[in-house]
């Protein structure tokens, strides 16, 4: 099997920590590549040039949540996607719309001077703080470690590393501690992403 991911994709980083947690790591070969160039070798495996990407065999998947799901067939257990009731599959789509709305961030704070878009960051950051205050009194962590408090971690980790994340500690301070916490995690750290 090969993983297809690059270093700062904080979706490839959830595949790189589930993989790790699923004790698949020796199964699965990792391939950093690069991506938004038109000569990856990427464009080889799916069209699309995204990360994550798992070939198993015959089998390709380019999505996050599907990668996670075939590793817990893998793994015979449904380690990241326990039994779902309506209420965590909604929560589901909260943190995964957070992690969305975080990215769409970074890109815009990526780009130079002049060609940012103030207004999409400044949608993105008050749709963060809803959220934050949404999932505030929700969250609980109970030693919890299923694919939403993943995308969970990984979203509120890059957004404090990046900057994003000013006064998120006010709002939802157990929330961010939780997740401060999270990023102390050996796979979290060996995932983390540069600069």
């Amino acid at each position: 099997m090969r993983l297809y991911f690059t270093p700062n994709s904080p979706y490839a980083r959830i595949t790189r920590v589930a993989l790790r947690e699923s004790g698949l790591r020796t199964r699965v070969e990792e391939i950093g590549v690069a991506t938004r160039d038109p000569a990856t070798a990427l464009f080889e495996v799916t069209p699309l040039a995204r990360v994550p990407v798992l070939e198993d065999g015959s089998v390709v998947l380019a999505d996050t949540r599907d990668i996670c799901a075939h590793f817990d067939l893998l793994e015979n257990r449904a380690r990241w996607f326990p039994q779902e009731d309506d209420a965590t599959r909604f929560l589901r789509h909260v943190v995964s719309g957070f992690l969305d709305g975080v990215a769409v961030w970074l890109r815009e704070k990526a780009r130079p001077d002049g060609e940012r878009s103030d207004p999409v960051m400044r949608y993105e950051e008050h749709r963060a703080v809803r959220v934050l205050r949404w999932l505030a009194p929700r969250w609980r962590d109970e030693g919890r470690w299923d694919y939403c408090a993943l995308v969970l971690a990984c979203a509120l980790d890059i957004a404090q590393r990046r900057g994003m994340a000013k006064g998120w500690h006010e709002i939802a301070p157990e929330l961010v501690a939780w997740a401060t916490t999270r990023a102390g995690d050996p796979f979290m750290v060996e995932t983390a992403p540069g600069g």
